[in-house]
């Protein structure tokens, strides 16, 4: 029933439309063709599977200006103007605080024995001069070469007269100062400082000290008295009676040994600088020797 109802107004409705357009129509628009517009059908769009992507977008780069203007030119700089600097040595400055070690000493020599008699050292003389032979009887054994000039002030306390030969001293005969020693005096004393004088063992002026302890035995002691002019001398446990050793000055050294700080008036030591040296070797006799007639 209501779509009855729905219908019929539907075409009374259409019905007035017509008859409303047929009324307003003009007499020239009976005379034109009607023209029917064709349809314009768009054009299909491609839609891309789902499988298959989409093209990539690429978006290009600008390329870069180009200045027009001049550019400036580039200076060389000479490679003479920066050398390659040259490694300089420094110098090592030593420092003069530092006390200076003999961790070198000098080395032993090889042991020399005198092959002539007349540079042999003995307990009772050096070389042809004998302990209690007169002066004028050594004048006569050691002949016309020799010479024999007067040293005053050898030691303190004594001068001496040197025994020369060619001009090279080869040993004193010392005698207290103040007094004349005539060709009648006996020879109480002789001392040799000439390194061709050698004992029996090897040992003359200049043999290192712990060269003659080594051969002497025992090691070597060194003594000083103050009251002897301070005097130095060296003893070794072995040595030969009627010899007594003194050693060679070091640089500026006052003494070859290492003695302590003390008032005492006689020291001794076992200490000695490595370096040091025999300088003296004196062959003496006591008074009651020398004094008796031969």
């Amino acid at each position: 029933m209501k779509r009855r109802i729905y219908r019929t107004l539907c075409l009374l409705t259409i019905c007035g439309l017509a008859a409303c357009g047929k009324k307003d129509q003009s007499p020239t628009a009976a005379n034109t063709p009607t023209v029917t517009p064709t349809p314009v059908v768009p054009a299909p769009v491609a839609i891309p599977p789902p499988s298959q992507s989409p093209a990539p977008i690429v978006i290009k780069t600008p390329k870069p200006i180009v200045s027009t203007s001049p550019t400036t030119p580039k200076i060389a700089v000479p490679a003479s103007i920066y050398p390659t600097p040259t490694p300089v040595a420094i110098p090592v400055v030593p420092d003069p605080f530092k006390t200076k070690t003999n961790s070198k000493p000098d080395p032993i020599s090889k042991i020399r024995l005198p092959t002539d008699a007349a540079q042999q050292i003995t307990p009772v003389g050096i070389g042809a001069a004998k302990i209690g032979m007169t002066f004028k009887e050594l004048k006569a054994t050691v002949g016309s070469e020799y010479e024999f000039p007067v040293k005053t002030s050898l030691i303190e306390g004594f001068d001496a007269v040197a025994v020369t030969k060619g001009g090279t001293v080869q040993y004193y005969i010392p005698y207290p100062t103040g007094t004349n020693f005539t060709d009648a005096d006996r020879i109480k004393h002789l001392m040799t400082d000439n390194p061709n004088y050698r004992t029996l063992q090897g040992v003359g002026p200049g043999t290192p000290i712990r060269q003659a302890a080594s051969i002497y035995g025992g090691g070597a002691t060194l003594s000083m008295s103050k009251e002897n002019e301070s005097r130095e001398f060296i003893n070794f446990e072995q040595q030969p009676d009627g010899l007594a050793f003194r050693p060679k000055p070091i640089g500026t050294r006052s003494f070859a040994g290492d003695y302590p700080e003390s008032n005492e008036d006689y020291l001794k030591t076992q200490k000695y600088d490595k370096r040091a040296a025999i300088g003296q070797i004196t062959v003496s006799c006591s008074e009651d020797q020398c004094g008796a007639e031969r």
